[in-house]
């Protein structure tokens, strides 16, 4: 007796229960109840939904929600997260086309473009809005409005302060959305990592999402607040303990000077086997700096067993042994060590390749009617150009071995997902990699410097003030040279002066991390002075002997060029060798040069230096 009563309650019920389940087709997030609503009879529902929207557009022609939502219930039906791949793509664009054209100022409508769009096209929309708020700001709600500014904060990938501008208006719309990340990443950029702390650590709170903690916790770690971190990764491991980062758990006890405990998380790391040999990488490397050497030893031998190629040159057992001499070596380690021998040996010939021709050619020339007569009267001989090629070479060898041994062995004997860091690279190994060269290369240049040629270094017929005014107008004509070749070639990596240095990350490093004392000295003392000492005198002087002074200077103008490494200045540097070639032998000696080529690369430094401090 009392089902049928059930039922007819139900019957004169239902739709109002349905009203309360069930959203207004005209109401905002509509259309994720409805996709909700497609896991049974999926064609036919989606049909039946569609035609209701349809319907309650008619009723309500004015009703812009509604037609968002009918767009993005389209967009959302089929869509496939897993494959990434949406079977309605073309509907969609289609609706999202037509809405666009027939609300162009609607904030919602603008909104639910420019998220569907990307690059320039996504920009385009949203200078569109931003004209549109303006125009008249009050249709646009504090939450539409911090949407807009995030995305505009979001496209500025190349310039911070506007990017942190937008970010600031979207935060000040609606003080609920969290951009402590986007904001902290900007400060520490900026170099203003107190302000980048404050604003990270008044967001922590207000995260769920695991991926979101994890880079905040990462970004604490480079912030140097271990302490705050390892928080941090302990409420993602509450969440999800398969979501942590075992390496990213060492580095933070390391940073508390827990070393057992970050070596227990490197340990538990290299267990799974993909990327095994670069957690074992890392083991060592931990092993190293905070184990006995036995320890460390016993790991190393442990990562050569799973890829011998790892230490290929025996860098890492030489290491080692410099630690415990003791300890002893086995004959696979030996076997590496010998590698490294031999790669010094074939350093040792490898300039015989240049130099055998040359010298060959000199001996042809005189065989012949052609008399080679020196203008340089320099004292130095092929066996010195031979010299300083090796030189020149092992102090590059040397230099990557203690700087980039592990990432370039891992790269050429492809070791995992390896690769060689370019930009975003750390910039105190940067600078301490460049300092190092140019130290090396400074020793190996004194070696050639007998008391028989010293008087090359200081000789000049030109006055002090003579060689300055030079200078200075050699970098004016460079700078109209680099405008010249700027018409034919890109240029746009080495905006202005800048470019007038190689080194130009390099030497910004050298600002950023040791001052600009340190980098003036390096690069606009020392290294103008090894340089014109190898190119302008042994280089210059010892090839003039065998083919003349003409063939010589375009021959080393030609090799200083190729050293840079850059080949699209390379006809800027090839005209600032011949220049810099011509003035030692007019003025009978290397000082003109010297203060030449210092004057450049002090204006370079100075230049890069104010520019750090204007962009600070």
């Amino acid at each position: 007796m009392l089902q049928p009563i059930r039922i007819v309650f139900f019957l004169l019920l239902g739709p109002f229960l349905l009203a309360q389940t069930s959203p207004v087709k005209g109401s905002a997030d509509s259309h994720s109840f409805f996709v909700n609503q497609l896991t049974n009879a999926k064609d036919s529902n989606f049909i039946q939904i569609l035609a209701d929207y349809d319907a309650f557009i008619r009723r309500h022609p004015n009703n812009i929600i509604a037609q968002i939502e009918r767009c993005k219930f389209i967009g959302n039906a089929y869509w496939d997260a897993y494959e990434d791949y949406n079977l309605k793509y073309e509907e969609t664009e289609a609706c999202i086309e037509a809405l666009y054209e027939k609300y162009p100022l609607h904030p919602g409508v603008l909104i639910y473009r420019a998220e569907q769009l990307y690059g320039e096209e996504r920009m385009e929309v949203l200078l569109k809005a931003e004209e549109t708020i303006n125009a008249n700001h009050d249709i646009w709600s504090n939450t539409q409005l911090a949407v807009i500014y995030k995305m505009l904060g979001d496209a500025q990938e190349d310039d911070d302060d506007f990017a942190l501008a937008y970010y600031l208006k979207a935060q000040k719309a609606n003080d609920t959305l969290d951009l402590s990340l986007a904001l902290a990443k900007i400060y520490r950029r900026q170099e203003q990592p107190t302000l980048a702390k404050e604003v990270l650590m008044r967001g922590l709170a207000k995260d769920t999402a695991k991926w979101i903690l994890n880079q905040k916790a990462n970004l604490l770690l480079k912030l140097e607040e271990p302490q705050e971190a390892l928080k941090l990764f302990n409420s993602i491991a509450e969440k999800d303990s398969t979501f942590i980062d075992k390496n990213e758990m060492a580095t933070v006890m390391t940073g508390l000077k827990k070393y057992g405990m970050a070596r227990d998380f490197l340990v538990q790391d290299t267990v799974q086997e993909w990327n095994k040999t670069e957690k074992l990488q890392e083991l060592f490397k931990h092993d190293f700096e905070y184990s006995k050497p036995e320890i460390a030893l016993q790991t190393y031998r442990s990562l050569q067993a799973l890829d011998s190629n790892d230490d290929f040159f025996g860098i890492k057992r030489i290491k080692i042994a410099l630690k415990a001499p003791l300890l002893r070596w086995n004959a696979s380690e030996l076997i590496h060590f010998s590698y490294f021998i031999l790669s010094i040996v074939l350093l040792f010939f490898i300039p015989y390749l240049w130099v055998l021709p040359l010298h060959s050619l000199g001996v042809l020339l005189r065989r012949t009617t052609v008399k080679i007569i020196p203008q340089l009267n320099f004292n130095w001989s092929t066996k010195h150009f031979w010299l300083i090629s090796f030189l020149y070479l092992f102090a590059q060898y040397i230099t990557l071995i203690v700087f980039e041994y592990e990432s370039t062995i891992n790269y050429f004997f492809e070791i995992g997902n390896s690769f060689l860091l370019e930009e975003g690279e750390d910039s105190k190994k940067i600078a301490a990699t460049m300092l190092f060269y140019v130290i090396v290369m400074s020793m190996a240049t004194l070696m050639l410097l007998k008391r028989n040629v010293l008087q090359h270094l200081y000789k000049s017929n030109l006055s002090l003030l003579r060689m300055l005014s030079l200078g200075i107008g050699f970098v004016i004509f460079n700078g109209i040279l680099l405008r010249v070749l700027g018409t034919f070639i890109d240029l746009s990596e080495g905006n202005g002066i800048g470019t007038l240095l190689s080194a130009k990350r390099e030497i910004m490093a050298i600002l950023s991390g040791y001052g600009f004392i340190i980098a003036a000295s390096s690069m606009a003392v020392i290294v103008p002075i090894y340089e014109e000492i190898i190119f302008r005198g042994i280089v210059l002087g010892s090839v003039e002997k065998q083919v003349g002074f003409v063939a010589a200077n375009i021959f080393q103008a030609t090799l200083f060029a190729l050293i840079h490494f850059d080949l699209t200045l390379f006809v800027f540097y090839f005209f600032f060798g011949v220049v810099t070639g011509h003035l030692a032998k007019r003025s009978g000696g290397l000082l003109t040069g010297i203060i030449l080529h210092a004057v450049n690369n002090f204006c370079v430094v100075l230049v890069l230096y104010y520019t750090m401090g204007y962009l600070r």
